[in-house]
């Protein structure tokens, strides 16, 4: 029997307007909740950089500073949350997590036993750098003294206006010039900054901005003067002196950009690709140079409630001796201001580097410090 080309397509049209009538499948929408958690050690101590993977699923989260981790839309129901941390045992936890809600799971994590010593601080005996001389005098009480954490706390508007809180100085007022005179002196008192004199002529102190310097020290004559601070022959500091030390550049952790990995994150990358290596897979461990140990600086709201604390700090030790900044982090901390102080440290510090198989190679370490009180500090 012959079809018509015409009933043919007919036809066809008919089956496809009948499919058009079938209902449409109905997919299943997965149901999800919100994890937030937090990582602590034994003495409950907040962990930072711990890596938390969730049952089968491939995404990681990464606890903060704080210990703290969230993630969004985990399937519901129940499932491990597994916990890896370089330095500590690997930990699990079963969750049940319920569609729509969020749940907060504490999760422990056990330090792994490690032989190197803690960098320990005591006040501030032994600080090195440019500004020892100046916490050194500060403790004499010979002068008078501005920590870059009072000029902060005083916001001068500029430095004439935090110079006369101080008992005999006297400011005097030209048109849109200040300057400053000390006991009554008819000249002005000697200027130096960061170690050099500035002997040309009168300097306009209100040239500079006060927030732009860690310490400033007043001395209102020259008994009290130290004597690398007297001036020479041509200049006196009969009229006083006022020592300026600039501030530092800060070495705070640069702001990560989304998908950017974190120092831990990229600690565990260079691990897993084989380019460094933990203390166990070393033959001779990096270790902290003695010949110059660069201790950190004890904050100031610490150091004057006398008030102790502690940090480990994790970086890589590369092969020439140098921390790997960018893999800086902090572990665990009893207070946020030691992390700067410490970070700091690190940079200027020398290592000696690891030993693998009879060549040098890097290593990842974890390095503890120990802020302890000075007892016999003078405070102010």
């Amino acid at each position: 029997m012959r079809i018509s080309v015409r009933a043919a397509v007919a036809a066809l049209v008919l089956v496809i307007a009948r499919g058009a009538e079938l209902p449409a499948q109905v997919t299943t929408p997965v149901l999800t909740g919100i994890v937030k958690g937090s990582v602590v050690t034994e003495g409950r101590t907040p962990l930072a950089g711990a890596q938390i993977r969730f049952g089968n699923a491939a995404d990681a989260a990464e606890s903060d500073d704080a210990g703290q981790f969230t993630a969004a839309r985990v399937n519901a129901g129940s499932l491990w949350l597994r916990v890896r941390r370089i330095g500590y045992r690997p930990e699990s936890l079963l969750v049940t997590v319920v569609a729509g809600e969020s749940i907060e799971p504490t999760i422990v994590m056990k330090q792994i036993a490690q032989s190197i010593a803690a960098v320990r601080v005591v006040g501030r005996r032994d600080l090195t750098g440019p500004m020892a001389g100046f916490y050194k005098r500060l403790q004499s009480g010979t002068g008078r003294f501005f920590t870059q954490t009072e000029i902060v706390k005083r916001q001068p508007s500029r430095m004439t206006d935090l110079l006369r809180s101080l008992p005999g100085i006297r400011i005097e007022s030209r048109g849109f010039d200040n300057k400053v005179r000390i006991r009554g002196s008819r000249c002005s008192p000697l200027i130096w900054l960061d170690g050099q004199g500035l002997f040309a002529g009168e300097f306009d102190l209100d040239s500079v901005d006060p927030y732009s310097f860690e310490g400033i020290e007043v001395y209102s004559g020259p008994a009290s003067v130290p004597i690398e601070f007297q001036g020479n022959q041509r200049v006196s500091s009969s009229c006083g002196t006022i020592i300026l030390w600039s501030r530092r550049g800060e070495l705070r952790a640069k702001k990560l950009k989304k998908g950017e990995p974190t120092p831990s994150a990229i600690i565990a990358q260079l691990l897993e690709e084989a380019q460094i290596f933990t203390v166990a897979d070393v033959d001779s461990a990096a270790r902290v140079d003695p010949a110059m140990i660069i201790r950190p600086f004890y904050p100031d709201s610490l150091f004057d409630a006398q008030v102790s604390g502690e940090l480990i700090a994790e970086f890589v030790v590369g092969t020439n001796g140098e921390a790997l900044m960018e893999t800086f982090n902090s572990i665990t901390t009893t207070h946020r201001s030691l992390v700067e102080p410490v970070r700091r440290a690190v940079r200027e510090q020398r290592f000696v580097p690891a030993m693998r198989k009879g060549r040098v190679v890097q290593q990842v370490m974890q390095l503890p410090f120990s802020f302890v009180p000075d007892s016999t500090a003078r405070r102010r």
